[in-house]
């Protein structure tokens, strides 16, 4: 049986190796062959259309290469109950099954649906989308009482100097990503990591 690992972080100082590991190893104890890890660094509310791994996946089913898709958590699949199911309901119209690592269950049994995965799926994308809706809400909350208190919120008036000057100590980078080149490409060119990439293209966004 063919299959694909799918995981996704939404912040980018985050790793995927927890979740790539523990799905390897589901993986091999299922004797699924994974013929491809798909990770993404993006909000689960951004829709499935502006999502490139989505995509890849939802490619990979229609074209027949897969069977079985293995995600850690429904939340990994995104965080938008209504763009969830609208990948559910694809992977199932190609007969693919999605297995969710943490709960052990899976949208197709025996090549049918499974109608406890897809009740699951439905309440755990809900709870999800609210879940982010309530942090949302308290962080505003937050923001609005520091602001009532005198705090200020924002960059400090001196951090366009600092990006300025943290830029002038990699030229090489700046000009590989100003010749659109991308981070890891940068990375290797100018010798430097991709971490080291990311930081300096932070800074050349908030100087602009």
């Amino acid at each position: 049986m063919k299959g694909v690992i799918f995981v996704r972080v939404s912040k980018k100082e985050q790793d995927f190796e927890r979740q790539l590991q523990d799905l390897r190893t589901i993986a091999k104890s299922m004797k699924i062959n994974i013929i491809k890890e798909i990770t993404e660094k993006i909000g689960g509310s951004t829709s499935n259309k502006k999502r490139e791994g989505i995509q890849e996946l939802l490619f990979l089913a229609q074209t027949g290469q897969i069977e079985k898709v293995l995600v850690q958590e429904v939340s990994r699949l995104g965080r938008s109950t209504v763009e969830v199911l609208k990948i559910v309901e694809e992977l199932t119209k190609y007969e693919v099954s999605i297995y969710v690592q943490n709960f052990g269950i899976e949208t197709l049994k025996d090549g049918k649906k499974n109608p406890v995965a897809q009740f699951l799926f439905t309440i755990l994308a809900e709870f999800s989308r609210l879940e982010k809706e309530t942090l949302r809400e308290r962080i505003l909350s937050g923001l609005a009482e520091a602001r009532r208190k005198g705090v200020k919120i924002g960059r400090p008036k001196d951090s366009r100097k600092v990006d300025i000057d943290y830029l002038k100590g990699y030229p090489k980078v700046v000009k590989c990503l100003k010749g659109g080149f991308s981070l890891r490409q940068t990375a290797k060119l100018s010798e430097v990591s991709v971490n080291t990439v990311r930081r300096v293209k932070l800074a050349l966004e908030n100087k602009i």
